[in-house]
């Protein structure tokens, strides 16, 4: 077999090209033989003429068409030879016949003849007869190795078989794949990596078949479906061994809490559950100055390298407001093993109600009367208005039942929650609800209920909440709601003892961020 000189694959016997006489031209058939005078003189015409395209396609076609004359003469010539003469004569004479005979004779081998080394001549035959090729000489396909970025309205099944794997397969892989990953926790913009063997003779309907397929699904967590030389499927995890590493970070607030903290390190996530943590007593549009502060101490998932791949849970907080300290602690209370933050007494944070059910947001209109921006006269504003960019999630205030959910006139889309026999809140103008709610479903505090929109009578996108007290609206910023959990006993004892903990480890890690530099157009608080 011949490959190219770069090819993986065994390389051939090389094949020497003819050699034409000394002084011959070698572009010219031999000037021997019937007819050759001719040819040659038409094909010395056309290598030293260069005539244009066409002409030169039409001396083709005449010198082909007088090779093709020439082994028709020759061939009945052959056929029909004159006695004594030709292969017939020289066979009966027992006169062995060249390998190549010269172009006087026109004659060809025996297709049994021997070469000299050894080896035949294949059959000319119509119908010769074939061996199996030799496995070194089947050319190996290419893998196709692709890397597909999930989109919405992506399935494991959909991205398989849009792959080029049948149903069949594609099946398979999801199935195999069920144990260590359920295929409905695909995400949007995850990556997988499909790699693809080609078909092979055997394969059904010659369509490629699955060699690997891997992903992420999470950053210490990778699966992967790989075929085994006996050509079964099977799915495995790996895990990168991750250290926790301590973080204490230390920011001034210089005009909002998001771009302080990004500008002291801290990632959008950890921020956002840092605002709500603070969310039960904070206003973070009005009880915030520049000047203030906040500190943490979180924990940071490490590789072996010493990079972060993920942020862990905040173990204290404490925001300063208006020179006030708000500190609070994480603890695990060993009755009900739910998280929750407490302040030095031991007293939950947690309140009946969120003061701000969206994170990020501004006042854009407070409770009382005002101009109605559409309607064009003064009109009591029975809620409160966060501005905030169409799609930002909408927060359950507190646990309840959801009372009502659909179009309601000038509110757009509206979610009422029922929280307990007083209390009731009300979220209007929604882009759109959250999967699988409806009249009756239990909602927990904090959990996603919608989107902002600016559906109904609303000249931009924004969240219109309302807190219900008896069925009346009510001033959000008025009510007093009281206070969660309050530890005594065994639990505030094991509470103190893990307050003292963290305490001490927050005295032994150093400052990631002394003060969060401020933003371009900002001065420095004094």
């Amino acid at each position: 077999m011949i490959g190219r000189p770069d090819s993986p694959y065994a390389q051939g016997p090389t094949v020497s090209a003819f050699q034409p006489p000394p002084g011959d031209d070698p572009r010219l058939p031999p000037a021997t033989g019937p007819g050759n005078a001719l040819l040659k003189t038409i094909v010395r015409h056309s290598i030293e003429d260069r005539p244009s395209r066409r002409a030169g396609r039409f001396l083709a076609s005449v010198a082909v068409a007088a090779l093709i004359g020439l082994g028709a003469g020759v061939g009945v010539a052959s056929l029909f030879g004159t006695p004594g003469h030709g292969p017939q004569a020289d066979l009966a004479a027992g006169t062995p016949l060249p390998l190549d005979a010269g172009a006087d004779d026109n004659t060809l081998a025996d297709a049994d003849a021997d070469t000299g080394d050894g080896e035949k001549l294949a059959d000319d035959s119509a119908d010769p007869t074939v061996e199996p090729p030799a496995p070194e000489d089947i050319a190996a396909g290419q893998a196709e190795h692709e890397v597909v970025s999930v989109e919405q309205g992506d399935t494991l099944m959909s991205i398989l078989t849009e792959a080029g794997l049948d149903r069949t397969e594609a099946y398979e892989v999801v199935e195999i794949l069920r144990p260590l990953f359920n295929p409905r926790d695909l995400r949007v913009g995850q990556e997988l990596t499909i790699v693809l063997a080609p078909a092979t003779a055997a394969d059904d309907e010659n369509l490629p078949r699955l060699a690997e397929l891997a992903f992420d699904t999470d950053v210490d967590r990778r699966v992967r479906v790989t075929r085994g030389t006996d050509g079964q499927l099977s799915a495995a995890e790996e895990r990168t061994e991750l250290t926790v590493a301590l973080t204490r970070v230390i920011g001034t607030i210089d005009d909002s809490l998001f771009a302080s903290a990004g500008r002291a390190g801290l990632p959008p996530a950890v921020t956002a559950e840092l605002i709500r943590m603070f969310s039960y007593d904070v206003d973070f549009q009005r009880d915030i100055q520049p000047g203030d502060h906040f500190e943490l101490l979180v924990e940071r998932h490490q590789d072996p390298d010493g990079r972060t791949l993920k942020w862990g849970d905040i173990l204290y907080a404490k925001m300063i407001l208006s020179g006030d300290d708000l500190p609070i602690y994480r603890h695990i209370p060993g009755d009900d093993k739910i998280p929750d933050f407490f302040n030095p007494k031991g007293e939950s944070v947690r309140k009946a109600l969120l003061r701000t059910p969206i994170d990020g947001a501004r006042i854009s209109s407070g409770f009382g009367m005002r101009r109605h921006p559409v309607l064009g006269y003064s009109k009591m504003h029975k809620g409160i208005d966060f501005a905030a960019p169409t799609g930002t999630p909408i927060l359950a205030a507190g646990d309840g039942t959801v009372d009502k959910i659909g179009r309601a006139g000038s509110y757009g889309n509206y979610i009422r929650i029922r929280h307990d026999g007083r209390y009731s809140t009300a979220y209007a103008h929604l882009s759109r609800f959250a999967k699988g709610l409806k009249p009756g479903s239990r909602v927990r505090q904090g959990q996603t209920i919608g989107y902002v929109g600016t559906t109904g009578r609303s000249t931009g996108p924004h969240l219109h909440y309302e807190i219900l007290a008896a069925g009346a609206q009510v001033n959000p910023q008025g009510v007093k709601f009281q206070s969660g959990r309050k530890l005594a006993g065994k639990e505030l004892a094991s509470f103190n003892a893990r307050k003292r903990e963290i305490d001490r480890l927050l005295a032994e890690t150093p400052v990631q961020s002394a003060m969060a530099a401020p933003g371009p157009d900002k001065k420095p608080a004094p």
